[in-house]
């Protein structure tokens, strides 16, 4: 039997949604998933990660590999098979860099469509949009800034990194960057530990990418910095040295630029079997953690900031309240 899910509009006579939803994000380096009942609150439930690395060598070939299709297909396979068993009535996914800047797309969005998922390929704007709403949800619930507060939101993906800025009230300016771990990754490191010249050709060429839209953004009066995605997760997680991931621990967490520098410091200096071995780090991270722990310093650094805060809250939860 195939399934196909489709946006319907269920309420209860309330006027509250009835169904839960599943979100899934085909990233470039992994593939995530959340079902979300709309009675409960968004950071009381799961989120699912495999790590696909469907955007390996797409920098430079513009092309998905077949072995990362499969990767991918296999873990979406898997989640429709935990979002049917969950209760889930819908399925909504998006695809995001990797994807989009594949030549041959439509031959993997194919594949997935006949597994009876509809996938929307979103551009870096779109992406940026549903991460901030995301995060605003996350900040209603909290007393850390005030609604007229602005925030600048980074999400370092595999493939790009987002910067918003924005408040309660909506978004004030956003732009995508083409910098992302695995994209600096497979641009610039040929070998572990990492040599000081391609530490330096790395960290030269993101400050290159950043300095004109961090110019921009500098100009806006800052009540925090926040961070979404995977790269600033694990800042928090190995800062913590978590051996069991919590979200409820992770969430509103706040990381400072010293943390970060010195964790990459030392991880940069050694291989990825010795990086595995860190408690809060996930095995399958740790040849591209470095490239994104120092797209985050660098980021941190040119703007004068001096930390980080986490929120769980991301583009999952955005889509979710996106189709609300």
């Amino acid at each position: 039997m195939k399934f196909i899910f489709k946006y319907t509009t269920q309420m209860m006579s309330d006027g509250e949604f009835m169904k839960k939803v599943a979100c899934i994000d085909i990233g470039t380096n992994s593939v995530r998933m959340i079902v979300l009942d709309p009675n409960m609150p968004c950071i009381e439930a799961e989120k699912h990660m495999e790590t696909t690395r469907i955007g390996h060598g797409v920098d430079g070939s513009k092309i998905l590999s077949d072995e990362g299709m499969d990767r991918t297909v296999d873990a979406l396979e898997k989640f429709k098979a935990m979002a049917i068993s969950s209760g889930a009535e819908e399925i909504i996914a998006i695809a995001t860099s990797a994807v989009r800047d594949a030549s041959n797309r439509e031959v993997f969005l194919k594949r997935v469509h006949d597994l009876g998922i509809d996938v929307e390929m979103i551009s870096g704007q779109e992406e940026a949009r549903l991460g901030f709403l995301g995060v605003t949800k996350g900040l209603s619930d909290s007393s850390l800034v005030k609604s007229e507060d602005n925030v600048l939101v980074i999400d370092i993906g595999g493939g790009s990194t987002e910067l918003i800025v924005g408040n309660q009230s909506g978004i004030l300016y956003s732009h995508s960057l083409d910098i992302g771990a695995v994209r600096m990754h497979d641009k610039f490191v040929t070998e572990e530990p990492v040599p000081l010249l391609e530490q330096q050709d790395m960290a030269d060429y993101i400050r290159k990418i950043v300095k004109p839209e961090l110019d921009k953004i500098s100009e806006f009066d800052l009540k925090m910095i926040i961070g979404i995605g995977g790269t600033i997760t694990t800042a928090g997680s190995m800062a913590l040295e978590m051996e069991d991931y919590n979200r409820k621990r992770i969430h509103n967490y706040y990381v400072p630029l010293d943390t970060v520098y010195q964790l990459n410091r030392k991880l940069l200096s050694q291989t990825v079997l010795e990086r595995q071995k860190h408690k809060g780090l996930q095995p399958k991270r740790a040849d591209i953690i470095p490239c994104g722990f120092m797209i985050l310093q660098l980021i941190l650094l040119a703007l004068e900031k001096d930390g980080i805060t986490i929120s769980e809250y991301d583009n999952l939860e955005g889509l979710f309240y996106d189709k609300r």
